[in-house]
């Protein structure tokens, strides 16, 4: 169990890095983008969708550094259910919040977003993969609901 949290830890981790990459290349673009005579990023509801997104990255690097911090706690080759459930936690949140920057992402870049020109393409097809690697989300629920019940 202690290889899998750690392998889930990785992919959290992963996951608030190509979030990062995809509020970057979305907040440069709004910079540079203009329609209708304005920067797109002077628009609010692009500023809206970047916050929003800035906001679940935040969370999800606080999530990722204190469950890492609770995992390099335990001494090497224990299995602490409530440490496993939090690195579960941690994958569930930071795959799907990753789900959601990149859509928001090809949604600030409009009709070009969908296209191979720009990176948030690839990393809207790559970030789903995240959702699968190391357990499905479903998985992670399980996990998370199972041990729930047994603390209570």
């Amino acid at each position: 169990m202690k290889v899998l949290d750690r392998g889930r830890l990785n992919i959290s981790a992963v996951a608030c890095g190509i979030a990062q990459r995809v509020l970057d290349e979305s907040a440069r673009y709004a910079r540079e983008r203009k329609q209708f005579g304005k920067r797109l990023g002077e628009f609010q509801l692009i500023q809206a969708m970047l916050a929003d997104c800035q906001a679940e990255l935040l969370a999800g690097w606080a999530l990722v550094r204190e469950v890492a911090e609770r995992f390099d706690r335990k001494p090497p080759q224990v299995s602490d259910p409530d440490v496993s459930m939090r690195v579960s936690c941690a994958k569930l949140f930071c795959t799907e919040m990753a789900g959601r920057v990149a859509d928001r992402g090809v949604q600030v870049h409009g009709g070009a977003g969908y296209i191979n020109e720009y990176p948030v393409e690839r990393f809207y097809r790559d970030v789903r993969l995240l959702r699968l690697y190391e357990g499905t989300t479903q998985i992670q629920q399980i996990i998370v609901g199972r041990e729930l019940m047994n603390q209570h």
